[in-house]
């Protein structure tokens, strides 16, 4: 029986043959590229959540002074946050350097499961619709290369029906176990650049020990540089 070549044989096999080998590199380079470029988010908040998690709070008594929850008030929650210390380049008497304009981070409850937001003006929104917006009262620096311990007073809180909700009562908030969110170098050469810094904390929420002390009154909204004091 005489021989024949494919191409003879099958002709548009042998056309398509190198067309399909090509096809299948390709989708098989795209499909190396897309797995290497996947947001790693979820994985890497998992385990900065996890790591965070595994710091137990200081008691409210072994804290400074300025740091402390009032005698009136209670525990009410212990949440983690990872997200992002944002800063910007401005210019502050002649220099340029990194000025922090707010938070952006995910509360997560010890489940593991998130149950709000850190932003701006120092507000913290939980999504049963409840959100409160506190006042720098007290800082300090624990650690040189983290952001600073502080305690923020409540300025104004609110929930869908009054006094209802995760933050609706909440009458100051401790953020503690700091890690990151401070610029490597304080001075920048850019105005107006915005700089992203990982960060992870514990934020210790209260409220009045007595159930029935009145919240704090609702106010105008807040603008940027009002909230910020």
């Amino acid at each position: 029986m005489p021989k024949h070549s494919l191409s003879a044989l099958c002709p548009v096999a042998a056309f398509h043959a190198p067309a399909v080998a090509v096809r299948a590199l390709v989708a098989l380079a795209l499909a190396s590229l897309l797995a290497a470029c996947a947001d790693p988010t979820p994985g890497s908040m998992q385990l900065k959540i996890a790591q965070q998690q595994k710091l137990v709070p200081p008691a409210n008594e072994t804290l400074p002074l300025s740091l402390r929850a009032g005698s009136q008030e209670v525990l009410q929650d212990v949440l983690s946050a990872v997200g992002d210390e944002v800063w910007s380049c401005r210019r502050s008497g002649g220099a340029l350097q990194w000025t922090s304009t707010g938070t952006e981070a995910t509360l997560v409850d010890q489940a593991r499961k998130s149950v709000g937001t850190v932003m701006p003006n120092r507000m913290f929104s939980a999504y049963d619709g409840s959100y409160m917006i506190g006042r720098l009262a007290a800082d300090q620096t624990v650690t040189p290369d983290a952001l600073p311990w502080q305690r923020m007073d409540a300025r104004f809180n609110a929930g869908e029906r009054t006094g209802e909700g995760r933050f609706a009562r909440t009458t100051s908030v401790q953020r503690v176990l700091t890690s990151g969110g401070v610029p490597p170098n304080p001075a920048c050469d850019q105005e107006g650049v915005s700089l992203f810094v990982p960060y992870s904390a514990t934020y210790l929420f209260y409220r009045a020990s007595d159930p029935a002390a009145v919240v704090p009154a609702p106010e105008p909204p807040l603008s940027a540089a009002s909230a910020a004091q």
